[in-house]
């Protein structure tokens, strides 16, 4: 710093230095810079200005450097070389996807699907790490430092880029062994238990149908858990009708284990977003994260 300011205003200045320290002549840094002569020497004079000391004497033959002259040579050399380091990094950022790749999802989202997502990003992008934070609480991708952030139901910010992945489902299930309920009625008799943080004080079950239709029936649920696993592994082991996801449901189904009951209903029906900040100035690894996520995840769900 000097009393006006900045001796060195930009890298265009630090190469001035530089090459007048190399010539010794304004017409040689000139010629090496491919300036216009008069663009050095105007150059030359405000940083002279701002610093309030003579960085060359300049004779009809030569140009010779003075101490202030050499300080502030050495300081642009330093400056040229951070420059071209700094480029060289954002040259790698933009080349082959490396680094860390931080991502949030909601818990059971990511327990029952991001494994082998992930398992695949990893072995096909081995110089790339991936962060995954489960919570279903709301987090903000900027704030937050996330590179990527799944969303369950509406968009929540137009600040951001938002891509549809598909759509998550919860249906009934019970045990393939256990009696199958007829229509809607027929479960106010039966065991239910739901998917949810924990008992309502008057608990109620919401149902949809394909075509549309809506149903809430009060409900005496026999067991309350915010764990899919747990009511899917009861369900198996007892005559209980249980809320579940799908895509937890889904390997019990294919086992035979359990069955989908009143199939024309659903008990939440959800969008499935990728949620970013920007595609044009994306890291290659998260961009590569992004692709990779529209190629792998979509076949999971309903789209």
């Amino acid at each position: 710093m000097t009393r006006n300011g900045m001796i060195i205003a930009d890298l265009i200045d630090a190469r001035i230095l530089t090459e007048l320290h190399k010539t010794g002549s304004f017409a040689g840094a000139a010629r090496a810079l491919r300036l216009p002569s008069t663009t050095v020497s105007r150059r030359v004079a405000r940083m002279e200005d701002r610093t309030g000391l003579r960085l060359f004497e300049r004779t009809s033959r030569r140009v010779q450097i003075t101490e202030a002259g050499e300080v502030a040579a050495r300081h642009a050399a330093q400056m040229l070389v951070e420059a071209e380091t700094a480029e060289v990094s954002l040259d790698h950022l933009r080349g082959k996807p490396s680094g860390i790749v931080a991502v949030s999802t909601p818990v059971i989202f990511g327990q029952s699907i991001l494994a082998p997502v992930a398992a695949q990003f990893l072995k096909q992008y081995t110089d790339c790490a991936l962060e995954i934070d489960l919570s279903d609480q709301h987090v903000n991708l900027i704030e937050d430092r996330f590179d990527v952030v799944v969303r369950i139901g509406p968009p929540e910010s137009e600040e951001i880029i938002v891509k549809h992945l598909g759509v998550v489902f919860a249906g009934l299930y019970r045990a393939a062994s256990a009696p199958k309920p007829q229509n809607v009625k027929d479960l106010r008799e039966a065991p239910l238990g739901l998917l949810h943080p924990g008992a309502a004080p008057t608990p109620e079950l919401h149902l949809t149908s394909v075509n549309g239709a809506e149903k809430t029936l009060a409900a005496s649920p026999a067991l309350v858990a915010m764990n899919p696993w747990l009511l899917r592994d009861a369900a198996i082991e007892s005559d209980l009708i249980v809320v579940l996801p799908d895509i937890v449901a889904a390997p019990a189904v294919t086992s035979g284990k359990l069955v989908r009951v009143l199939p024309d209903w659903y008990a939440r029906r959800a969008p499935v977003h990728l949620a970013f900040t920007s595609r044009r100035f994306m890291r290659p690894a998260v961009r590569a994260f992004v692709d990779h996520a529209f190629a792998t995840i979509p076949p999971h769900l309903k789209v």
